[in-house]
């Protein structure tokens, strides 16, 4: 794999970790462990729109040496970190309710 695309791929596991953490916490509870679904969520959510399905929207920027619609895929990464971050706090919620 050439440097670019190391570097790309290190900027989008870096983007991912920030989303993810940001809104695990926004969410909440606030807990280290629970970052990490959010975090899985973003970086998946990244690979699939990005890498898999090729989807962009918007304006396009030269990153890396790669045209990448990064609104697009934040916006996208944000999006999926806040759905599992939710449900994960329903069930944690939930969990604790009838314990």
């Amino acid at each position: 794999m050439p440097p670019e695309a190391i570097a790309l791929l290190v900027f989008f596991i870096g983007l991912a970790i920030v989303v993810g953490a940001v809104v695990a916490y926004a969410v909440g509870p606030r807990r280290p462990a629970v970052a990490i679904l959010p975090i899985l969520a973003a970086f998946g959510a990244l690979y699939v729109v990005g890498h898999r399905l090729g989807l962009s929207v918007g304006p396009q920027a030269n990153l890396f040496g790669f045209e990448v619609s990064i609104v697009w895929d934040v916006v996208v990464a944000i999006v999926a970190a806040v759905v599992v971050a939710v449900l994960q706090r329903a069930v944690l919620q939930r969990r604790t309710q009838t314990a």
